[in-house]
């Protein structure tokens, strides 16, 4: 390759890197804010009132959006530029969200609104990352069990270390307690409750429920039903998280469609949330990744014409991220 075609290639290459990382920005803000935005979701702050938080409310949510997401970015770009294995993605970014949960603390005057995110979104645009340069190919569950592959090992470092020492955090306490492994054990598990429930569920809705927000409020009660959220476990007990599985599961029976009788008895089970102190926040977070999901392939089907050349470059074919799964 002489000099002048060595310089084509790699400005191609900054390009093809630039529109990556702006579509990851873009889609992790609004997977973030869109997250909040669903209304009326059970225990948690929306559009109509801060269900079962005292300390936090919509604007909160906007001012930590605006701290975290540039680190989500960064942690991206380590992916991209990691030119080892896999197994070195995990240690390359976990600097960076310790960085991103001071910048949170900060916009949020101590409030923790996205900590779960800074760890699992983090994990999953780093793992974006790493796989996009060298495919051209965004497959979303290929993206997920590449996070557990990436992280599988030091997470149990993580959990051998617990079995040694008094537990600190509430996630130590409730691993100590009922040997709950929370959202360190779905991402060593390649994030099972966003490849088998969320992204399908979301697949499904976008094509059957009136709107968008009927939707994404169809893909919690769905993820509600079916994951062992810790964030309900650290306010209650396991007979709690029993019981709010129960109610959803009962409302995607009675109303696989939201119609509006469903809305009213979603708005019915956030007052029944609030006075029982529960807050699904866990599986809060894996809607606004499936979100994420959603939107980042809409911006990246918007750059197509962008990107084309640069995966012929890469002699890599470009493929539409479509949201797929496997059993």
């Amino acid at each position: 390759m002489n000099e002048k075609s060595s310089c084509e290639h790699s400005r191609r290459d900054d390009t093809r890197l630039d529109n990556f990382l702006d579509c990851i920005r873009d889609a992790a803000a609004y997977g973030l804010l869109e997250e909040v935005r669903t209304t009326p979701k059970p225990g948690l702050v929306d559009l109509h009132d801060n269900g079962s938080h005292r300390d936090m409310c919509y604007d909160t949510f906007v001012a930590s959006t605006g701290a975290v997401v540039p680190y989500l970015v960064e942690m991206a770009k380590a992916g991209w530029s990691l030119d080892g294995s896999p197994s070195e993605l995990f240690p390359a970014i976990r600097p960076i969200g310790v960085r991103a949960e001071a910048a949170m603390f900060a916009a949020t005057a101590g409030v923790n609104t996205h900590k779960g995110i800074i760890f699992s979104l983090g994990i999953i645009a780093a793992c974006l990352g790493y796989r996009y340069r060298r495919t051209g190919v965004l497959d979303p569950c290929e993206v997920l069990e590449l996070g557990g592959l990436a992280t599988r090992d030091w997470l149990e470092q993580d959990f051998d270390r617990m079995k040694t020492r008094p537990p600190v955090t509430h996630g130590e306490h409730l691993f100590a307690e009922y040997g709950y492994r929370g959202i360190r054990g779905e991402a060593q598990e390649g994030f099972p409750a966003l490849r088998l429930f969320a992204l399908p569920a979301m697949k499904q809705a976008l094509a059957v429920q009136p709107d968008a927000n009927r939707a994404r409020l169809h893909v919690i009660l769905t993820l509600m039903a079916n994951v062992d959220d810790t964030n309900i476990l650290i306010r209650s007990n396991p007979q709690t998280l029993e019981y709010a599985q129960e109610e959803a599961r009962r409302l995607l029976l009675s109303h696989p469609i939201i119609t509006d009788q469903a809305m009213e008895e979603l708005a019915a089970l956030n007052r029944e949330f609030v006075a029982r102190n529960i807050s699904p926040g866990g599986c809060a977070d894996l809607l606004a990744i499936a979100i994420f999901f959603v939107r980042l392939q809409e911006l990246m089907d918007e750059r197509k014409d962008r990107d084309q050349p640069c995966c012929k470059a890469n002699s890599a074919p470009r493929k539409r991220l479509t949201l797929t799964w496997k059993n």
